[in-house]
């Protein structure tokens, strides 16, 4: 049986925001290269040296691994100083269950590494309050869906169509609620355990702002290469190969639509293990979801509700 933790975390989003960061060749973040380049005025030089040697691509779910199961997760400061104090033992027995070939720079310039980008970034970057109560909040709606859903219905809800394949089996999945990915989500396999750090939105802020994720919605569709899209993909799964076969577009374009698609949660990626390339399908609940949150912000809930 597969074991399923949903896990918030305000150290868990100090790793992600920090990835967040290092992934400049992403141009999909909502936060963008101005919120980047504002944060690195106020980074010592030596800063990006020492993240290069870190690799977060590659360290980022050990990083998650351990803050899961961490005895001062719930706070950044006793966390750092937790951190810093386990021996090579202790983290190698924390780790063990999910090293096949070890990390290559080894655990303790591993430890040393990661401890002292995590100080320095949460010196430089304060994470508002208000995005640790919005993350907590829906891993609090997560963990009510949990005993409703399968995992597999469960990822599809908290990603917004990510599908995993029922014949695959997973020792673990850790579902990570994140907001400075977003609207991205990520995915980390290690040792058969499958994290998934997915996006959570801003919430409305008055009856008078579309959401971002109306605002998603409505540029997906309004493109004659997407509408086309997804007509085909109303019959899929279809493998990206085929849909670049029936829509002659190039790769660079093709990956561009869809990542717009995704992005505004109107298709599915249907992943199977190992690392086989996606298949795409519509969604179709995600125009009823459209169709409430049009009707919600053009005529207002009370507005709509009267009429």
């Amino acid at each position: 049986m597969t074991l399923i933790r949903i896990d918030y975390s305000p150290v868990h989003e100090l790793v992600t925001s920090l990835f967040a960061y290092t992934d400049n060749r992403n141009q999909l973040h909502d936060l963008g290269n101005k919120w980047r380049k504002e944060i690195e005025k106020k980074l010592p030089a030596s800063f990006k040296k020492k993240l290069e040697e870190l690799n977060l691509y590659e360290t980022i779910a050990y990083l998650h691994l351990i803050i899961v199961d961490s005895p001062e997760k719930d706070n950044v400061e006793r966390f750092l100083s937790w951190f810093k104090s386990l021996g090579e033992g202790q983290l190698y027995e924390l780790l063990a269950p999910y090293l096949e070939d070890g990390i290559p720079m080894g655990l303790k310039t591993f430890r040393d590494l990661s401890h002292e980008v995590m100080l320095e970034w949460q010196q430089a970057y304060t994470i508002p309050p208000e995005i640790h109560e919005l993350l907590g909040r829906s891993a609090a709606r997560m963990e009510q869906l949990k005993p409703q859903l399968s995992y597999i219905d469960l990822i599809d809800e908290a990603t917004s169509g990510i599908v995993l394949d029922s014949s695959d089996e997973y020792n673990g999945l850790l579902l990570i609620p994140t907001y400075h990915i977003k609207p991205l989500n990520r995915l980390d396999f290690v040792s058969n355990q499958l994290i998934v750090s997915y996006a959570v939105d801003d919430e409305q802020i008055d009856e008078d702002t579309p959401t971002n994720q109306l605002l998603r919605m409505t540029k997906g569709l309004a493109d004659e290469k997407r509408l086309t899209l997804l007509h085909i993909l109303a019959n899929g799964p279809v493998t990206f190969t085929e849909l670049q076969q029936k829509t002659k577009l190039s790769k660079s374009n093709l990956h561009y639509h869809l990542s717009l698609l995704k992005t505004a949660g109107l298709l599915r990626m249907h992943f199977k293990m190992p690392n086989e390339k996606y298949k795409y399908s519509a969604r179709p609940e995600s125009f009823n979801q459209l169709k409430g949150l049009l009707e919600s912000y053009v005529f207002g809930l009370t507005g709509y509700n009267d009429r």
